[in-house]
């Protein structure tokens, strides 16, 4: 029998979760970060809706980062989401969190509305121990968005509670993985364009021809077959997201989804499609 099999004792926050409910868990740590997320706001829409937009911008930015940190990447369009944290760079993360709420360009996250979501502070040595007897919840020595999200809104929220809410909300629609995948797309994209931004803006600075030709490349870039592609995903994830939208009530958590009372599986989905479209036509969109 083997650690993770064994069933919890821990804590209140580690429930005992069967081993139907282990591999659930184990899987959804396998996904990128945004899809754990995603998965934790399904399972848990009306007690954490208004927490959303701190998950997205806060948390999920602060994990990435500490990602990139880890992999030595300084540059987004370099990086593709990875699902874990190993424990030194979970420790890193939260410390990272921590000054991102506090800084004052981020004042808006300070807000007391977002005070579920700030990070308790705590010295190095309580923080290893809550990340080793209470984050870490399949004792694998690694931090993933969604243990982190357990142990952040753990008033509402546990392991065993999570799987059999996600487990009962069946498989991904396929409208739902259409519009997801459309937006993985634009990602890709999106990081074809900025690469070969990169790399003309270097050659740019150089002297003689070579120089004046990428000056003149870069100039054209928004022209470009590149961009056009770029262009071209952003329309068909926007096509896609709003079939998405329309079919599922459209994440907006008013007492419940369609409004029937209730709040449908898909809600973190459909609103985190939007943020994201919303996010990368901010940046990309005409």
């Amino acid at each position: 029998q083997t650690l993770q099999s064994i069933l919890y004792q821990m804590t209140s926050f580690v429930e005992k979760l069967s081993p139907e409910a282990l591999a659930h868990f184990n899987d959804v740590t396998q996904k990128p970060f945004s899809q754990q997320a995603v998965a934790f706001l399904n399972a848990y829409w009306p007690e954490v809706h208004d927490q959303a937009e701190f998950i997205f911008s806060a948390a999920w930015e602060v994990m990435k980062y500490a990602d990139m940190h880890a992999k030595g990447i300084q540059l987004i369009f370099q990086y593709e989401e990875g699902n874990d944290l190993d424990f030194d760079i979970g420790l890193y993360f939260y410390e990272q969190l921590c000054k991102f709420v506090e800084q004052p360009k981020n004042a808006q996250w300070a807000d007391a509305k977002f005070e579920r979501s700030h990070p308790t502070m705590m010295t190095a040595i309580k923080r290893k121990q809550e990340i080793r007897e209470k984050v870490d919840v399949n004792f694998d020595g690694r931090i993933g968005m969604l243990e982190y999200l357990l142990y952040q809104y753990k008033d509402i929220a546990n392991p065993a509670d999570f799987c059999e809410r996600s487990m009962g909300g069946g498989e991904e629609h396929p409208e739902i993985r259409k519009a997801r995948l459309a937006l993985e797309e634009v990602s890709k994209r999106i990081r074809a364009y900025e690469a070969e931004k990169a790399r003309l803006t270097k050659l740019a600075g150089e002297p003689g021809v070579k120089g004046l030709k990428a000056k003149n490349e870069l100039a054209q870039l928004d022209s470009s077959p590149l961009w056009e592609q770029l262009n071209a995903a952003l329309i068909t994830a926007e096509a896609a997201v709003r079939i998405a939208t329309k079919k599922f009530g459209g994440g907006n958590y008013s007492g419940g989804a369609g409004g029937d009372g209730a709040a449908r599986p898909t809600d973190g989905a459909i609103w985190w499609m939007n943020r994201d479209l919303e996010e990368k036509k901010k940046r990309y969109g005409r």
